[in-house]
């Protein structure tokens, strides 16, 4: 499925026992060398932390400022706790899709090994958070409404949350392994004509500013949808049901409150 890509980690790969090559490739070398550098990014940040912030330590600071706020305002009070994993799951990816621009390096969320390993961190951890925020009720929502039709729904519910990491790698997967794959094949091309017109034509600009652009919107979509399916399985529906029922039975008092007012 893949293209033969070169990468500078390749002979590290080669070194690897033959019992490793089958869950350890060429792309989950370069997952993990982006993953090392994040880490080393993040302790030069922090190492020195000032009061007033400046530099490297100031950039941190900002995300997680931008990720705490995200959460608190699409999910809601509270969800600020969801932040480190959320603010991860971005600039993991991010870092990730724009990594095969470095020359000698492979972007790694082109391989579907990576990305299905990424939206299964996200199912296990949607399904954690759900029984942490609404116990045994939690369970309610595979059951569904009404409960005696609960032999289909459950299956239903099962598979439509299995479907939502599904839908992350296979996005994540198909936008980049495609975009990716057109920077290679414009780049081979432009290799191709050189004997013939005897100057060098990078054919593949455009697409790498392509990948500028769809690299980070593919991490931020991720992130979004990450955020959402979170919001939906720590969100009580009976109990904001419940809360609308209140407003519509008080509603009729307060709309004659004024006139008992005027009397």
């Amino acid at each position: 499925m893949h293209e033969e890509h070169g990468s500078w980690l390749k002979p590290i790969a080669d070194l690897l026992p033959a019992s490793w090559h089958g869950f350890v490739d060429i792309y989950v070398l370069n997952a993990w060398l982006v993953m090392l550098i994040l880490v080393l990014l993040a302790l030069a940040g922090t190492r020195r932390r000032r009061r007033v912030p400046s530099g490297l330590q100031n950039a941190w600071e900002m995300y997680v400022l931008f990720v705490r706020d995200f959460c608190r305002d699409q999910i809601g009070p509270g969800a600020e706790k969801y932040a480190p994993l959320l603010g991860t799951l971005f600039v993991y990816i991010l870092f990730m899709n724009l990594f095969g621009l470095i020359p000698g390096f492979i972007t790694p969320t082109m391989s579907i090994n990576v990305t299905a390993a990424l939206a299964l961190c996200v199912f296990l951890a949607v399904q954690y958070f759900g029984f942490a925020e609404q116990g045994l009720g939690y369970l309610m929502h595979f059951v569904g409404e009404p409960w005696w039709l609960f032999p289909i729904n459950i299956p239903v519910h099962v598979i439509g949350e299995l479907a939502k990491p599904l839908s992350l790698a296979v996005r994540l997967f198909g936008n980049m392994f495609g975009e990716e794959t057109a920077i290679f094949r414009m780049a081979a091309l432009g290799a191709a004509i050189l004997p013939f017109i005897y100057v060098p034509v990078p054919v593949q600009f455009i697409n790498v500013l392509l990948h500028l652009i769809i690299g980070p919107i593919q991490a931020f979509i991720f992130f979004i949808l990450s955020a959402a399916y979170i919001e939906i399985a720590t969100t009580s529906h009976g109990h904001e049901e419940h809360e609308e029922d209140d407003t519509h039975q008080e509603s009729p008092e307060h709309a004659f409150a004024p006139a008992e007012q005027a009397a």
